[in-house]
């Protein structure tokens, strides 16, 4: 057996988040007593993207990440409102909306059969948790690791340590990361020494300088890497 550890990253990995994200956006809006619109949200979607960089490079914490991406759409729109209760709202939206990528399910009931696996994500443990337990596949995890909880993100080698911890110190060479982000995911697994695999289902162009061991298409794929 190549790969006895498989850390899965979750969100474009095993959960949809494009498809829901605006859906909880939209939602949010709602009950604040705004009118969703698809700029409103493409400007929501820079700004998060923006903030959630700076987290993942360290310069901000999640608990600024919560505040801050709606304090800018706030800034950006001239709309009023409460960030921390905007940002509660579009969670629990994510929460409402959860639902698991095609062909999530089936390649877990596959691969737990003969592997431990672990989550291993940069999101906020008030809607990773729940959105893992409402599509019913924390069964197959023997760990579940959300940055959130311990302090620590992708891709800094403190947050793998952590996972290493978790997981009982498995040889290197024995893990396999699966994931979307080059930047996290990537990134993050190969600077610890391990072998990374990036789930690329839309076959976006790598201009980066991170290079991942393998490549795919369609999350089937990761069986032929793990045989």
């Amino acid at each position: 057996m190549k790969h006895p550890w498989l850390l899965f990253d979750i969100d474009n990995t095993l959960l949809d988040f494009t498809g829901p994200s605006p859906l909880a956006f939209a939602q949010m809006m709602e009950q604040e007593g705004h009118t969703f619109e698809p700029a409103l949200y493409t400007i929501y979607k820079k700004g998060n993207l923006s903030v959630w960089h700076e987290f993942e490079e360290g310069k901000i914490d999640a608990i600024e990440l919560r505040s801050k991406r709606f304090r800018l759409f706030l800034e950006a729109t001239g709309l009023s409102g409460d960030p921390l209760k905007m940002n509660a709202g579009y969670l629990q939206g994510l929460i409402d909306h959860a639902r698991l990528l095609k062909g999530a399910k089936e390649l877990l009931e596959k691969v737990s059969k003969n592997h431990r696996m672990a989550i291993i994500t940069n999101g906020l443990k008030e809607v990773q948790r729940p959105r893992i337990a409402k599509v019913g596949i924390g069964q197959y995890f023997d760990k579940i690791i959300v940055s959130d909880e311990i302090g620590s993100a992708k891709p800094h080698a403190d947050f793998f340590h952590y996972t290493f911890q978790q997981i009982g110190h498995p040889p290197k060479s024995e893990v396999l990361v699966i994931g979307d982000s080059l930047n996290s995911d990537i990134k993050g697994g190969q600077n610890y020494g391990l072998t990374t695999c990036w789930y690329n289902p839309n076959n976006l162009k790598n201009n980066t300088e991170v290079q991942p061991t393998h490549s795919i298409q369609a999350l089937s794929e990761v069986l032929d890497l793990i045989s």
